[in-house]
């Protein structure tokens, strides 16, 4: 064989893994969407008990034969479970393992995928408008995404703010909890979604009041309709703003970006105003996207995903706002600290908290 034979060969190679590589990309983003059919239906709540495909279909109210066709597929793909197997399609019967039931039909669960499934509809369902951004070098609103992205970030988290944040982070960050626990204590919490995080800061310490803001209305709309729900009405706040508003000053003694400085138009703006609306020994926490340090090719899982959600999410909504510095969802650490320098930070402190997908950070005016 020929060195000209042996590269043709192996190029062949590297062709056939890539395209069986694409292919099973292909199974999953069609199971997936599958997922998320079944989340919209409420197809796994109804097999909360095992039932056949006429129970099924009744509990969720689907037409029986659409049922069929899903309860089968989902049996295929290994995601449902076949109670008791018939040969007569009608006297079959479906259900949920107790694995399963955790992961497709408890979103408190911290191992639900109904975030998973709502984000990856979304973005799917918004990639003609990001043909177009792209296209013409412009950007897409938070809320062009619809509410499958705006419910499916707020869950994405959820489990976290509700479990982690008072009770495993605050603790670890003695300097934060001190000025959280001050009476009369005021905590801002920027670009807070439907307000999971900011409700968990309201119900940290008696005396705590928690104020949010988001640049999305229906967000916002959300936030304020949960903390009525919570119970926490009167200690949460929500209002609509921009990245850079100006927020007052000494108005608040801790200041959190969980999760959003990323996809902030104007992120040093933003830090900026929130340093002047800091009271005197006021702090800022920022948890954020957990990216490698430098760019590498063939990245791990996480830098995937990452770059992933940068390019059909993240990039766009930062670029819809006027001016914006364009940063994505692959937020390394050297940009947060060159962020922060530039918004008049004297430094910023890598935080001990171990977490698979985040990173934080204090910054300190």
């Amino acid at each position: 064989m020929t060195a000209v034979e042996a590269k043709a060969d192996q190029t062949e190679e590297l062709a056939g893994a890539l395209v069986e590589r694409l292919f099973d990309h292909t199974i999953a983003t069609l199971e997936l969407s599958t997922v998320w059919l079944g989340t919209r239906l409420r197809l796994y709540d109804a097999l909360a008990t095992p039932g056949t495909v006429a129970e099924v279909a009744l509990r969720s109210g689907v037409r029986e034969r659409y049922v069929r066709e899903w309860l089968e597929q989902q049996a295929i793909a290994g995601l449902v479970t076949v109670v008791e197997a018939h040969a007569d399609p009608g006297i079959r019967r479906f259900g949920l393992s107790d694995a399963q039931r955790l992961v497709l039909a408890d979103v408190s669960s911290p191992f639900s995928a109904s975030a998973l499934a709502l984000l990856a509809g979304g973005f799917g369902a918004a990639l003609p408008q990001v043909l177009d951004a792209w296209r013409a070098g412009t950007g897409v609103s938070f809320g062009a995404y619809g509410d499958d992205v705006r419910e499916g970030q707020g869950l994405f988290n959820k489990g976290d703010y509700d479990e982690r944040l008072v009770q495993d982070w605050l603790p670890v960050l003695p300097e934060v909890d001190a000025l959280l626990s001050r009476e009369g204590a005021c905590a801002l919490d920027l670009g807070c979604g439907v307000g999971w995080s900011t409700l968990a800061l309201a119900g940290a310490r008696p005396g705590l009041t928690a104020v949010g803001v988001d640049l999305d209305e229906a967000s916002i709309m959300d936030a304020r309709a949960n903390a009525v729900d919570a119970g926490l009405g009167d200690r949460a706040r929500f209002e609509v703003a921009t990245s850079d508003t100006d927020h007052g000053t000494s108005a608040y003694d801790v200041a959190f970006f969980l999760e959003s400085l990323h996809d902030m138009g104007r992120p040093i703006e933003a830090l900026a105003a929130v340093r002047r609306a800091l009271r005197p020994g006021g702090l800022v926490v920022v948890m954020d996207e957990r990216a490698e340090e430098a760019f590498a090719p063939d990245g791990s899982p996480l830098e995937r995903l990452l770059a992933a959600c940068s390019v059909l999410h993240c990039l766009p909504v930062s670029l819809a706002e006027p001016g914006s510095t364009g940063t994505g969802a692959v937020f390394r650490p050297s940009i947060l600290r060159a962020y922060a320098e530039a918004a008049g930070y004297a430094e910023v402190r890598m935080a001990p908290i171990e977490h698979d997908f985040m990173r934080f950070y204090v910054l300190v005016p």
